[in-house]
């Protein structure tokens, strides 16, 4: 599924120069290959169930909405969550979504981008109407078997925190539409752009948090409006 300015999402095309093309390495902030958020982790979660990763409040399924033509969820790639499960990103719809591009060994910038999420779920509160997402830019060391070892250690809650690794074109290809920048270095490492992205309930983007440390408030009442109005 290819993305252009101004169009929506749903024209299939090559994801790779679209997205390649916006992979620039200017204001990109490298990581280093240390550990990722295990001394920071908020509340305690637990394994992820069997099934799909998407729970509403007490386990219920969201209530799937359908895509429009500026939803992110008609990119149609497959995508493996932590269980190893397939997944579509359309599988993320009725949920308020946030979600970040990351990758599991990086030793600085992506363990602070987690903690800003971490900052927004506690501002927010409980309740599971609201979802958090993860999504690999390291594909080759980032499996499902790796992303379920994070996600425990960094005690992300399976019933909130959705984690996904796919192919290269998959994560080229959303990282376009999502506007985030990365490449990989000589060292085998990424640097990458530190962006938050908010989703609506039909997947589309209602807002973005740029940066490390950011103040949060005006994502938390962007994501509170969408609750508000069913968005």
């Amino acid at each position: 599924m290819r993305a252009t300015p101004g169009s929506g999402l749903r024209a299939r095309g090559s994801a790779g120069s679209v997205a390649r093309a916006l992979l620039l390495p200017a204001a990109l902030l490298a990581c280093g290959d240390a550990a990722g958020v295990m001394d920071h982790a908020g509340p305690a979660g637990h394994a992820e169930h069997a099934g799909p990763a998407v729970h509403g409040v007490h386990g219920a399924p969201p209530v799937a909405a359908d895509p429009s033509d500026l939803s992110v969820y008609n990119l149609d790639a497959e995508w493996r969550d932590r269980t190893g499960a397939a997944r579509a990103l359309g599988s993320l719809g009725g949920r308020v979504r946030l979600v970040a591009m990351v990758y599991t060994s990086c030793g600085y910038a992506c363990p602070r981008l987690i903690l800003d999420m971490k900052r927004i779920e506690g501002e927010l509160g409980g309740g599971g109407e609201v979802g958090f997402v993860l999504v690999s830019i390291d594909p080759a060391r980032d499996t499902p078997a790796r992303l379920a070892a994070f996600a425990d250690g960094a005690r992300l809650d399976p019933d909130r925190w959705t984690l996904l690794t796919g192919d290269d074109d998959a994560i080229l290809e959303l990282a376009a539409v999502l506007g985030v920048q990365y490449r990989r270095t000589d060292g085998g490492e990424f640097v990458h752009g530190n962006l938050i992205t908010v989703l609506d309930r039909h997947g589309e983007i209602a807002h973005r948090q740029d940066g490390l440390a950011a103040d949060p408030r005006a994502t938390v009442e962007v994501i509170e409006r969408l609750l508000a109005g069913g968005g």
